[in-house]
């Protein structure tokens, strides 16, 4: 019943052609069909061109580009369905109205239809829309229902002008695209890589002001292969991937000698690490793997675990890096 209504189509009933797959950073146009078509589709590729760079590929979606056999309406649908996003010209067109009882002439703004039912279309799909919108001898129309919208203003500006703006607002807005550039996801392309990297992120971003007011220890030391392993006890809360800064004290002043990383938790709350070695740490952690070596076991002396808290955790928001993890899913 529910994957019925899901796939509802007013045309032809159970839409044949579900599910439709949404292709990363494509754009679907939703515009009229007007004298200045050519140079806003100009204007709105030169400000993609700008966002993705020279080395990025994306794709912008047209009504009339690549028209296949399903017919208009199926074909646009297909197109929407298949964006991540659509950029739509709710400018409108002016039209000379006269009143029937007083004999009355007055000039409104109207949108065109196909851009009311596309733009409908994008927001029944839950398709991010980024809206361009203009006044027309001073008048700007934006039906009731939409008033809402946060809009680009393109009133005082050509299309080069429109083109600027639209770029700014791609920045600020677009989901995803400032956190794949920190993150450096444009050349990934293990997907899986990514979500291994990302995870340890989402898990720091939900359990922050707890971890950070937790006391880690590091209970064992102990020399396995050609590497040191600590343990660390009460770490249930930890994941592979977690950092800490690892100080020791020595007679009442703290040195920064190194840092470890979760490698493995276990079921019993015992979490696994491994050390490296930082600049200017000396050698504390090498003095220590040789005691290892010789001794198969070591307890370490007084020290602190701090939490390292990457700047891109801090500036990220929680939903963000969920978004992400969905998309790459």
């Amino acid at each position: 019943m529910m994957e019925g209504i899901k796939n509802y189509c007013p045309k032809v009933g159970i839409c044949p052609h579900e599910p439709v797959d949404i292709k990363p950073d494509s754009y679907f146009l939703v515009q009229p069909f007007d004298s200045e078509k050519e140079e806003r589709e100009k204007a709105i590729e030169d400000a993609l061109k700008k966002f993705y760079g020279s080395n990025k590929k994306y794709e912008l979606k047209k009504a009339d580009s690549k028209i296949s056999n399903l017919g208009i309406y199926c074909d646009i649908c297909r197109k929407i369905k298949s964006s991540q996003f659509c950029i739509v010209d709710i400018s409108g067109e002016i039209y000379e109205t006269t009143d029937k009882e007083s004999g009355k002439k007055e000039t409104k703004v109207f949108l065109r239809p196909n851009v009311a039912l596309e733009l409908g279309m994008a927001y029944g799909f839950n398709k991010h829309a980024l809206i361009l919108s203009r006044k027309l001898n001073g008048k700007r129309l934006i039906p009731s229902d939409i008033e809402f919208v946060r809009y680009i203003d393109i009133s005082f500006q050509g299309w080069s002008g429109a083109s600027q703006k639209l770029l700014n607002r791609l920045r600020e807005s677009v989901p995803f695209r400032h956190i794949k550039e920190s993150l450096d996801l444009d050349y990934r392309k293990l997907k899986e890589d990514t979500k291994r990297y990302l995870k340890p992120l989402l898990h720091l971003k939900e359990r922050l002001p707890s971890l950070r007011n937790r006391n880690f220890r590091i209970i064992k030391i102990l020399y396995r292969g050609d590497r040191l392993v600590g343990i660390i006890k009460d770490a249930e809360d930890l994941i592979e991937g977690i950092c800490f800064n690892f100080y020791v004290s020595d007679h009442g002043i703290e040195q920064l000698v190194g840092q470890l990383e979760v490698y493995h938790v276990q079921p019993d709350g015992l979490a696994q690490v491994d050390f490296y070695k930082i600049k200017g740490g000396g050698d504390y952690l090498h003095e220590v793997a040789q005691h290892c070596f010789g001794n198969d076991i070591f307890v370490p002396d007084e020290h602190r675990l701090e939490l390292v808290v990457p700047e891109k955790v801090k500036k990220i928001k929680l939903k963000e890096i969920k978004d992400i993890i969905d998309m790459l899913s």
